[in-house]
């Protein structure tokens, strides 16, 4: 009798063993689809213009960032950026692991992270984040099933306000693509004082602005956004990014 629950134990570990296993598969198919169709196209690939003229009319402490970050390049190309990451996330219910891989444009404001959510040392949420300059596409699967979370803002000024928000979250993260914070059709450099300067939204709808400070040697070591209502919940907040390394 022992013998035979503990197969019977054993056979139902198993099919649910194997039918998480399928759900973090679908689900990590179907994001990775997504990345290559809306990010990683190497018809995309560029050319992009470093020469110090590109950005001479800028402020005199974006110059040196340029003149330090490019480090007498005179171009790059490219044509998509991906990195991975990891640490600690805390959700309403725990704290999880989260491991994940983000894929940017290194010219407009476009990117797609993907990536899963431990617990206890096994693989339980499994999420996208990905922003299309007009388009927000975020939603996670408990075990790759069952949806617990999805992009949904039906008022037009929480779609604005999280879409400001992205475009910001995107050039925040543009220190390690430099090239991204050259003067285009998304943002614009304004003067504030000998070390730092405002790195402001221009797309027409959007609004919110960085203040960014550079260190004696060029760096970029911090960037502030003002009080953005975002995420479509009514609460407003302020964020700090430090760079320094």
């Amino acid at each position: 009798m022992f013998i035979r629950l503990l197969t019977v134990l054993g056979c139902v570990i198993g099919i649910v063993a194997f039918l998480w296993g399928v759900g973090l598969y679908r689900a990590h198919r179907e994001n990775s689809e997504l990345v290559s169709k809306h990010v990683v196209q190497p018809s995309q690939r560029r050319v992009i213009d470093l020469r110090p003229a590109v950005y001479a009319q800028l402020p005199k402490p974006v110059r040196r960032y340029f003149e330090f970050a490019f480090n007498g390049r005179d171009e790059v190309v490219v044509d998509w950026v991906e990195w991975s990451e990891d640490g600690d996330f805390l959700l309403p219910v725990g704290r999880f692991r989260a491991a994940g891989t983000q894929a940017s444009r290194p010219t407009s404001p476009e990117y797609a992270w993907t990536g899963t959510f431990w617990r206890l040392g096994l693989p339980m949420l499994e999420s996208r984040d990905a922003f299309f300059v007009d388009r927000h596409d975020m939603r996670a699967k408990l075990f790759g099933w069952f949806k617990v979370m999805h992009t949904d803002y039906d008022d037009p000024s929480d779609r604005r306000s999280l879409h400001s928000y992205l475009v910001l979250r995107y050039f925040g993260q543009a220190p390690l693509m430099p090239w991204a914070l050259l003067p285009n059709d998304h943002v614009r450099w304004v003067a504030h004082d000998s070390g730092s300067a405002y790195l402001e939204v221009t797309r027409e709808g959007l609004a919110g602005r960085y203040l960014v400070r550079f260190a004696a040697d060029g760096r970029i070591e911090s960037m502030e956004t003002d009080r953005l209502l975002m995420e479509g919940n009514g609460i407003r907040q302020k964020e700090i990014g430090l760079k320094g390394e």
